[in-house]
């Protein structure tokens, strides 16, 4: 019996969520502590791919690849988030190339976003003041929920 539920164990899934961060001025940790050191301080709408889990700390890990600690208290599994990864990114006030430039009009990498919907490669955001308006995907990265089998 012992050995049957050592073996499932090795073969358990792990479901990877996509997180928002909810709050302004959230610092990230090198380690799941508040008195860890501060890596990088983020506002609300940056989106992270969920890593691990340590109480109510999740490890998290950007669009570049770098990986912080954040308190569950600054995040949600329940809205949806991007950041600007390129140089810069066109605002329009349409799903398409051809639509007029936003107000911002143009935003530089790392500007984030909650994301409201998509319409084939045209994503529609909302930036933090409540403005609307859409992107290219292929400016953008929008973490995925993912799952996988650990052995």
């Amino acid at each position: 019996m012992k050995l049957s539920v050592l073996i499932l164990s090795f073969f358990l899934p792990y479901f990877a969520h996509a997180l928002c961060i909810v709050n302004d001025h959230v610092k990230l940790r090198a380690k799941p502590s508040d008195k860890a050191k501060v890596s990088w301080v983020v506002g609300p709408h940056m989106p992270f791919r969920e890593v691990d889990k340590k109480g109510a700390w999740y490890q998290v890990q950007d669009f570049e690849g770098e990986k912080h600690w954040v308190h569950a208290r600054n995040v949600s599994y329940k809205e949806s988030c991007v950041v600007v990864k390129t140089p810069k990114a066109n605002l329009r006030i349409g799903p398409g190339a051809k639509f007029a430039p936003t107000d911002l009009g143009i935003v530089g990498k790392y500007a984030t976003f909650r994301k409201i919907s998509r319409d084939e490669e045209w994503l529609k955001v909302q930036d933090v003041y409540g403005q609307v308006h859409w992107a290219h995907e292929n400016t953008l990265w929008e973490p995925r929920d993912s799952s996988r089998v650990t052995f």
